[in-house]
């Protein structure tokens, strides 16, 4: 039985890893965006603000993009960034938690290995040096 705890809650982190990622997964296309009316202007400074909030909320692989001109003058291209960096702030906060899932589930994994050891050796510890020979006939 013992056997099965790791393994189930390996099943459970890795379902809810795939969740968070599939639901990460979800974003805004530009078919989408298209179908909804918005303009050139707009899907590009989606696209940017979506990169930009990415990498505001952790992504060391993405990077700000914005075209500040543009931004202070294009009114399409400002609303579209703006919602554009909330749903990269959102996409990578997903994706944030479901790396802390497995950060803890490796925690939780560690931690177990680290009190069996513990026990073990704080029992050794405390039989060092008794003489367990007259406590045999206990048994």
């Amino acid at each position: 039985m013992s056997g099965m705890a790791p393994r189930f809650r390996l099943f459970v982190w890795m379902a809810t890893a795939l969740l968070a990622l599939g639901s990460a997964g979800c974003e805004t296309t530009d078919s989408a965006l298209q179908n909804s009316g918005k303009s050139e202007a707009y899907i590009t400074g989606f696209h940017d603000g979506r990169h930009s909030g990415m990498k505001e909320a952790g992504n060391y692989l993405e990077h700000v993009v914005k075209d500040v001109q543009r931004f202070e003058t294009d009114t399409d291209y400002r609303e579209g960034w703006l919602a554009g960096e909330q749903e990269g702030i959102r996409m990578q906060n997903q994706a944030n938690a479901a790396v802390g899932s497995a950060a803890g589930y490796q925690i939780a994994k560690d931690a177990d290995k680290s009190v069996e050891k513990d026990i073990k050796k704080a029992g050794k510890s405390a039989t060092e040096n008794v003489d367990t020979e007259s406590l045999k006939v206990l048994k």
